[in-house]
This record gives structure tokens, C-alpha cells and sequence, in this order.
């Protein structure tokens, strides 16, 4: 199986990161490349802008004509993450799947568990990469500083489940379920040590949550080999040869703040950043200003208005290149790229300009 080349989009919350990963997507799908673009905490105006639906399918994005066949989306829903992880390891064995979803421990761990919605995506990423071929993943994370913790998370997972654990608790399930007078006697040196655990959690749990608790584990130990299949084929796309990770950041010092703590987590995770993406870091003067301009003299009133543009222009430029000179510092080596601000209510307009704005760029991004 080809792998695409993954380009993960990370930076704190509010710095226009979804849009950036979204644009990204596009440019890219403009070059004739099959695309997949993956947002982790979809937003709905995006989702309308790129004509998808928020759900756990991937669906041909409608930003603009001309990319048929090319840009694609995945946008799952974060509130389904709990039944669309069991629909995905179950799928071709319904009456395990309705066993499971009934199973209140089941109901309870999901929703508890911390990341669940990034594992949920990732496992659909891997399920959609194996099922078509694309040329290059963009995955859109969540806005906050600890959305690369889930760059660990497939390997971790896939230990997990290809180990013994799971076996072994599949294995008690059926002893634990089994009609009483009707286990299975077992010998060996190790039968008495495994009996006293078994008997351990007896008196700590509930005879029905133990049941239930053994149930989901027989269940889960069914379908072991696929979570791992699924768990290893993310993994490869978030730490394989082709990763590329972009930091996405703004003029703010928060957003520059995030952006060199993420760079230090990917170190940890033995990676670098490839790119920093300063958004609304404008350099020029937009062209409507100049024709502005040259209108102005026949429409006295509209001189003041210029003056204050002119004014809030410069300002942003030196925010813009504050943030350039202070992640030049911190990011020693990481190629930037500065993007203007594009004034437009409608997101699908700021997706095109963008994905305009990063062409020239694309080579050194994914190359």
C-alpha cells in the first residue's frame, strides 16, 4: 500500500489554522494531486465553504470547479466518536457491534477517554488511506497546545492491542461469562498466580459490572488484529519518511508562544517542523488600496478613510514582521511563509485567495 505524503497543520486556537489546512488542501488538488484534508474539530462555516457534510465519511469537496475527482474531506463529527469507533472495528459483524454499543462500561470508558475523538480520526484516516489512494494527507489538529499528543497515540494503541493484554482479558471474559460448574480447569505454573488475579478483581468489582467489564474485553479481543492494522497504518503516516509538519501561527505573543512549544514537542517526538505559516502577517499594501488612491481626488471625504486604512496597514506589516523576526530566532531554520489577511465573509473566498497565496511555496513544503 502507497502511503500519501502527510502534512500535519498544528498552532493554537484562533490563528486560522483550519482555513490554512483547507487552502493547503486546495492548492495542492489545483497541481492535479488526489488530496485528503482532515479536520479534527471541524467548524461548520468550513465545512459549508469546502461543500462537505460534517460526518465520518469522506466526501468530494465542492470549494470550487475545475478539482473534481481531486479534493476530498473528512470532517467527523466529535459527538459520534463513540459509536463510529466501534462501527469502524465492527463493521461486518453486526451482532457484535449492537452487543458493544449496549455495553454500558463500553459507553462509559469511550466517552471518558481522553483523545478519543483524534484516535476515532485517525482510524478513519487509516481506514480511508488503505480503501483509496491519495497523494498527500492534510490533517488539521486541534487548537491547542496539546494537540500533538496525539502523534503517539496509534503506536502506543497498537502495542496495546497486538500484546497479550487483550488476549488474556478476552480469555477471562469467557471464563468469567462461562455457567457456573462449567469453567475451564487449567493447570501449568502459572494457573494459581492467574487465578488470584482473576479472584482479585472479583471482590474489587461488581459481579455485573465484571461481567460487563469481561464482555467488552472478549468482544474487543475479536477485532484486535484490525484496531492494530489501523493503529500501525496511522502511525506510519504521522511518524513515517513522508510526515511534514507545518506550524500555523498569527501576530499575537500567544500564538507565538504555541508555536515554539509545539516546535519543542516535536523534537520530542523526533521530529521538525517543516514550515511556519504566519497568517494575517501582511508585507504589501492589498491592490484596492492604490486604486483607492487615484479615486480619491474626486472624492474628497474618501482621503480620511484611506489615511486610517493606511494606518491599520502599517500596523499589521509591523506586527507581521515581529512575529517573522522573533520565530526566525526561535525557529532556527524552519522556512516561513507569510500570508496576508483576506478581508471576506465568505470562508470559501479566504480558502481560494490562501491556496493562491501558498502555491508558490508548495515545492519546499512537501518536497
Amino acid at each position: 500500500m502507497k502511503l500519501p505524503v502527510t502534512i500535519v497543520c498544528a498552532g493554537g486556537g484562533g490563528v486560522g489554522k483550519t482555513t490554512t489546512s483547507a487552502a493547503l488542501a486546495l492548492a495542492l488538488a489545483r497541481t492535479g494531486k488526489t488530496t485528503l484534508v482532515v479536520t479534527v474539530d471541524p467548524a461548520r462555516r468550513l465545512a459549508h465553504a469546502m461543500g462537505v457534510e460534517i460526518d465520518e465519511h469522506v466526501q468530494p469537496a465542492k470549494v470550487e470547479p475545475g478539482i473534481e475527482g481531486k479534493l476530498f474531506a473528512l470532517m467527523p463529527e466529535p459527538r459520534r466518536s463513540t459509536p463510529t469507533f466501534a462501527e469502524i472495528l465492527f463493521e461486518g459483524r453486526p451482532d457484535d457491534l449492537a452487543r458493544v454499543m449496549k455495553n454500558p462500561v463500553y459507553r462509559t470508558m469511550a466517552d471518558a477517554a481522553a483523545g478519543m475523538h483524534e484516535i476515532v480520526s485517525l482510524i478513519l484516516v487509516a481506514k480511508a488511506v488503505e480503501e483509496r489512494e491519495y497523494d498527500y494527507l492534510v490533517i488539521d489538529t486541534a487548537p491547542s497546545r496539546n494537540a500533538l499528543d496525539f502523534v503517539s497515540y496509534p503506536g502506543r494503541l497498537a502495542v496495546l492491542f497486538e500484546g497479550r493484554a487483550v488476549a488474556w482479558l478476552g480469555q477471562l471474559a469467557q471464563r468469567v461469562n462461562a455457567p457456573e460448574g462449567q469453567q475451564e480447569k487449567r493447570g501449568g505454573l502459572f494457573a494459581g498466580a492467574q487465578e488470584r488475579i482473576e479472584n482479585l478483581f472479583s471482590r474489587i468489582l461488581n459481579a455485573r459490572f465484571l461481567k460487563d467489564l469481561a464482555q467488552l474485553f472478549a468482544d474487543l479481543s475479536l477485532v484486535k488484529d484490525r484496531f492494530a492494522r489501523f493503529a500501525r497504518i496511522a502511525e506510519s503516516l504521522l511518524l513515517g519518511a513522508n510526515a511534514r509538519y507545518v506550524l500555523v501561527a498569527a501576530p499575537t505573543g500567544s500564538a507565538q508562544a504555541d508555536a515554539v512549544f509545539l516546535s519543542k514537542r516535536l523534537g520530542r517526538l523526533d521530529q521538525k517542523a517543516r514550515a511556519a505559516v504566519l497568517n494575517r502577517a501582511d508585507e504589501i499594501s492589498p491592490p484596492w488600496v492604490e486604486i483607492l488612491k487615484k479615486a480619491s481626488p474626486g472624492w474628497p471625504a474618501l482621503g480620511g478613510a484611506i489615511q486610517q486604512v493606511e494606518v491599520e496597514l502599517a500596523s499589521r506589516k509591523r506586527a507581521g514582521d515581529r512575529l517573522a523576526v522573533a520565530l526566525t530566532k526561535d525557529l532556527k531554520g524552519v522556512l516561513q511563509i507569510r500570508l496576508p489577511t483576506v478581508e471576506a465573509a465568505d470562508p470559501a473566498v479566504v480558502v481560494r485567495e490562501l491556496a493562491t497565496q501558498l502555491a508558490p511555496s508548495l515545492t519546499k513544503l512537501v518536497g
